[in-house]
């Protein structure tokens, strides 16, 4: 079957020269688009951490301090969950510092860690106040001496006894033996009391191989008019002296085998190369092995040129993404216009000249209404990410209480992941029909332990609307490799003047986007967010010069979009004063508007060869050839924020370009720039 639909492509093509536009249509209904990708996460095995008392069963023994104010062990006849033991906490007891038991583990190893407990509560917190109450922390060290404290929610209110889970990535960077259990209060005395019981701890261990997709680098596409070489990045996690590590290829359709790759003897890490030049149009599946392990499967689908033309979104090989075609680079306000003021904020948002928005609080609205927005945000020139970050179990958000779930799968409710995934197919069915929808927003600074069904819901999606990709922003670097597989395009929020006190440079804004760029091998689209709010009280509005500084540092360092924080609510529709909110607007739009007319350079290849040196090697740069010129985004990394740019000193960086050109530019710590240059 496959062939002969192989067969049938082969001849559309033919005709396709011949008879120009009609051939897509044909082509698309003989071989649908079919989005691939990971098809599972690799199953997870663990291994157990030593704890001391586990089960307060020896009252302190492990667990201190044993006189802490406000904890005590109860040994009341069935008071324990097992045992006959468990930690009480008195949650009104007024203490002069904040309370807590720990426990010190000299023996962990870096690595994604699983802490469960067993929590029983009476009456925890105030009445509605979610800030008080209890809470479980994984705290650690780095070698630096940052103090990172991993937590679980606040646990407020009534409930018998149920078992807690606490996923936490403890990096390499870890400073050995400070790994620290930590049990304690919340915010101030609430009332109330609550038990703590059977501690456990355990590492997840890594599969015997690990792999990730480098290219096809958008759910598994190849088109046939882009490279060729498919590349899978291969590290084998365990030691068989006398296995080979293979990635075995085969067809999807038929399960013929293609090829098998053997890694090289010794090779522990490895980007297999695989030349599918010769492959016909279809679906293809490689899978990493390593004795009696398989990984799962990647999926690739090979498409002609005229299928990925007629996608809506796609990606090229380079992580620029196309409109309808166009190359484009992603600029892009978060929203909360939803359907009010009769437009009038789309109005002003198009001022800045974006191409994306994410509008959070229009996505509950009826179809009608929905049709009707994006109409308008097609006079505009404004694709939506339509927020779906909330159809997932457990959300404190259900779809079900909106209107647009209640038309699309009436009479459904309860978020049983059956009912999710019938409400997901439905809106994906509908939101394709919709002139501006761009694809979905679907992870906003998640926990760890939401990986599982944010693939879960990937793998619905891109079954259901295989052309428009899913977005994720992240407030956790290090963790951003653990999602790789897990959607399509990814973002950092880097917000160095979020709790100015803390002296975070703008540099964040660099040094994260480089830490996006490695999590991703350098293989998937990076939408950075820019901080466009004020944060506390005791903070302030960036001005432009750091609103275009952060931009460019994030361009410099690899980003293919920019999204900013915020249009909309928290952001400047928060703004009391008209004028301060004009003001600040007025830088955005600056900004925006500098970036729009760099849009030709934005979207170029890298072109390191451009630059033949830079006289001062601390300065981080980016070249790129475009409309005759080079294009240089450069930046002056800094440790700390420059409080009074007019005092800093400036430092003279000289360019010297393949053609002979220099070109000098003055830098300050912690500043950004661009220049271009015609090349002769």
């Amino acid at each position: 079957m496959q062939r002969s639909v192989n067969g049938n492509l082969l001849m559309l093509v033919a005709l396709g020269f011949v008879l120009g536009g009609g051939w897509r249509q044909a082509q698309g209904q003989d071989v649908p688009l079919t989005a691939g990708g990971l098809t599972a996460l690799p199953r997870e095995t663990t291994e157990p951490v030593a704890l001391v008392n586990a089960g307060f069963e020896q009252e302190w023994d492990g667990w201190g301090p044993s006189k802490q104010p406000a904890f005590s062990i109860v040994t009341t006849p069935g008071a324990a969950h097992s045992g006959k033991a468990c930690l009480r906490f008195d949650a009104g007891q007024q203490t002069q510092f904040v309370p807590s038991v720990r426990q010190v583990l000299k023996d962990v190893e870096p690595g994604v860690h699983v802490l469960r407990f067993w929590l029983k509560t009476d009456n925890v917190g105030k009445k509605d106040d979610k800030n008080s109450g209890v809470c479980v922390s994984l705290e650690y060290y780095l070698q630096d001496g940052q103090r990172t404290w991993p937590s679980t929610q606040v646990f407020t209110g009534t409930r018998d006894w149920q078992q807690e889970e606490l996923r936490v990535l403890i990096p390499p960077e870890l400073k050995p033996g400070s790994v620290t259990i930590s049990i304690h209060r919340y915010g101030g005395p609430s009332g109330g009391e609550a038990f703590f019981d059977d501690v456990s701890l355990e590492r997840v261990r890594p599969p015997p191989v690990d792999a990730f997709l480098r290219y096809p680098n958008y759910r598994g596409y190849l088109p046939e008019d882009g490279p060729q070489s498919v590349r899978l990045w291969v590290r084998l996690n365990r030691d068989e002296p006398h296995t080979a590590a293979q990635v075995e290829v085969t067809e999807v359709a038929t399960d013929k085998k293609v090829t098998v790759v053997e890694l090289p003897p010794g090779a522990q890490e490895k980007v297999v190369e695989i030349d599918a030049s010769q492959w016909p149009l279809g679906r293809y599946s490689l899978r990493p092995r390593l004795g009696g392990y398989q990984h799962p499967a990647y999926h690739i689908q090979k498409v002609s040129a005229a299928q990925r033309r007629s996608m809506a979104v796609w990606f090229d090989e380079r992580q620029v993404l196309h409109l309808n075609g166009k190359p484009t680079f992603m600029l892009g306000f978060y929203n909360a216009q939803g359907f009010d003021d009769n437009y009038g904020r789309l109005d002003t948002l198009a001022e800045a000249q974006p191409n994306f928005h994410i509008d959070y609080m229009s996505w509950g609205h009826p179809l009608a209404q929905q049709r009707e927005y994006q109409e308008q945000m097609q006079k505009r020139g404004l694709w939506l990410l339509f927020t779906a970050n909330n159809a997932l179990p457990g959300t404190p958000w259900p779809v079900w209480k909106a209107a647009l779930a209640k038309e699309l799968v009436p009479g459904v409710t309860g978020d049983t992941q059956e009912n999710l995934d019938r409400y997901l197919t439905r809106l994906a069915e509908e939101m394709r029909k919709m002139p501006m929808h761009g694809g979905w927003y679907v992870m906003d600074e998640r926990d760890l332990d939401r990986i599982a069904p944010t693939f879960h819901q990937y793998t619905v999606l891109r079954r259901a609307d295989p052309d428009h990709p899913t977005y994720c922003c992240s407030n956790k670097p290090k963790e951003l490799f653990l999602w790789r597989d897990a959607m399509d395009v990814f973002g950092l929020d880097p917000y160095p003047l979020f709790n100015m006190a803390a002296g975070r440079p703008l540099t964040m804004a660099a040094e994260w986007t480089r830490a996006g760029v490695e999590a991703t091998q350098a293989s998937r689209p990076l939408w950075m967010v820019i901080q466009f709010f004020q944060g506390w009280a005791k903070d302030r509005w960036p001005t432009q010069e750091e609103l275009r500084t952060m931009s460019l540092m994030a361009i410099t360092e690899g980003a293919r979009g920019l999204f900013y924080w915020s249009f909309g609510v928290r952001g400047l529709k928060w703004v009391k004063d008209k004028g301060e909110q004009a003001e600040y607007w007025r830088r955005a739009v600056a900004v925006c508007k500098e970036l729009k007319q760099l849009e030709a350079a934005l979207i170029a290849p890298d072109a390191p060869q451009a630059v033949k040196a830079v006289s001062d090697p601390r300065i981080r740069w980016r070249a790129r050839l475009a409309d005759g010129k080079c294009y240089v985004f450069a930046y002056l990394p800094s440790d700390k924020f420059v409080s009074d740019p007019a005092q800093t000193e400036r430092v003279e960086a000289r360019f010297t370009l393949s053609n002979g050109q220099t070109v000098t530019r003055a830098f300050r710590p912690d500043f950004a720039d661009w220049f271009a240059a015609t090349m002769q």
